[in-house]
């Protein structure tokens, strides 16, 4: 059962649904699902296909009547009129046809239809905040032309505008970055995000998971109408959570170069290594990135995993949480101490087989090497040479001849069928 969400007692939500559920032709399109945002908060919809992200967002606007309540700033969604409601939201649907010989102009000037009485044509005023709403959207270089000659990306923010020019306080998006190049879609959402911090709340259907994970606050995701998960992106965005609802493996790690999360999908099915090498313990001493393809292979062949010292923000860390493995992490930038090695040289021993990758060594990581000269079987990864990654002044060379002596070489490519081979020798104890 999903709790309900956090609620802070000094902030009102500005939208609160709860159990909102919709049947169409015997089909359970929403199912008792349920959504909270406050002002100043960008909240991301993710799921797959038919999950019923743009359906919710039509019954939390009242465009669809559903099962449930929707309160918008605690007044119930129901007792409001069409006017108000748009007052209070705009919507920018993920497809609208712009076929008609409007100018941009006239477009975003539709966006003052809630403010204005039923007989009234827009003033001075309405015509300065469409403006201003253009300028906001750098469209106001699009005032005259034509909507139907512009790119897609020119028509979403001039639809953005459109959407600023009603006023609204709640801002409703339906994949808002569809069919735009990389650049528009950054730029889209980090317009979202100005108007976020402005204390407007948005809420917005991505498909693009590592968008919404950069962009948005919380994230709610839905399978099939149900409510998965929700929470803040690193809550939500976890391999169990990415393989139950979008039914696919999925490595999520924070990125050492730009300190986001990323997501990166890796093909179909459950992250769980099959059971069929599941008794053999490989050891990989990585480090720097250097050992994340490597467990990754292993974990995919199935073998038990574990891993050297890793220190924190290290790429191969997070690849080795994000995969079960075992590993013992050291502060960012920090030696191995006497302790660390000492823990280092148990899973050493106790592994079938160690795995040294290609690592720069300096004097942090020393040990690693000297740890190596317990391990039963090795297999040494020579994709690039010692020379490049040796910043001892020779230590790690001295060393490393002293392992090679004694160890089978073997690259990425060949990395796991290399690992059988050891294995069907005779143990060396």
């Amino acid at each position: 059962m999903i709790s309900q969400p956090h609620s802070s007692p000094r902030v009102p939500p500005r939208l609160e649904a709860r159990d909102i559920g919709l049947t169409l032709d015997g089909a359970r399109i929403l199912d008792r699902v349920l959504l909270e945002a406050r002002p100043g908060e960008f909240i991301g919809l993710i799921g797959p296909n038919g999950a019923g992200k743009s359906t919710l967002l039509r019954a939390i606007s009242g465009l669809l009547r559903a099962e449930g309540q929707v309160r918008i700033e605690e007044r119930d969604l129901r007792r409001l009129s069409a006017r108000a409601i748009a007052r209070i939201i705009a919507q920018v649907p993920q497809t609208t046809v712009l076929d008609f010989a409007f100018t941009s102009l006239e477009v975003v000037l539709m966006g003052r239809h809630p403010h204005l009485g039923a007989v009234s044509l827009e003033g001075h005023r309405d015509l300065e905040i469409a403006r201003e709403a253009m300028a906001f959207t750098n469209t106001d270089q699009f005032a005259q032309r034509d909507v139907r000659t512009l790119s897609g990306g020119e028509r979403q923010r001039v639809l953005i505008a459109r959407a600023l020019a009603q006023e609204p306080r709640l801002l409703l998006l339906d994949e808002p970055t569809a069919n735009l190049d990389l650049h528009h879609q950054l730029q889209v959402l980090d317009l979202v995000k100005t108007l976020v911090a402005e204390g407007v709340t948005a809420i917005a259907a991505i498909h693009d998971l590592n968008l919404a994970a950069n962009h948005c606050d919380r994230l709610y995701l839905l399978k099939q109408g149900r409510l998965l998960a929700y929470g803040r992106p690193w809550e939500v965005l976890t391999p169990a959570n990415l393989q139950e609802g979008f039914g696919v493996r999925a490595l999520v790690y924070t990125d050492p170069i730009t300190d986001r999360l990323a997501i990166n999908v890796v093909g179909h099915g459950s992250l769980a290594a099959p059971n069929a090498n599941s008794s053999v313990s490989v050891h990989v001493v990585g480090g720097g990135g250097r050992g994340a393809r490597a467990m990754f292979l292993l974990h995919e062949a199935g073998f038990r995993i574990t891993a050297s010292p890793l220190n924190e923000g290290d790429t191969d860390l997070s690849v080795a949480r994000t995969l079960g493995i075992e590993s013992t992490p050291i502060p960012a930038f920090a030696p191995i101490d006497g302790a660390t090695h000492a823990q280092h040289l148990d899973l050493v021993r106790a592994a079938q087989v160690v795995v040294l990758c290609d690592v720069k060594v300096g004097a942090g990581n020393l040990l690693n090497l000297v740890a190596c000269q317990q391990a039963w079987r090795l297999l040494l990864i020579e994709d690039t040479s010692l020379a490049e990654r040796d910043f001892t002044g020779g230590e790690a060379s001295r060393l490393y001849l002293g392992l090679r002596s004694r160890a089978q070489a073997t690259s990425l490519a060949t990395l796991v069928p290399d690992v059988a081979r050891a294995l069907a020798l005779a143990d060396p104890r």
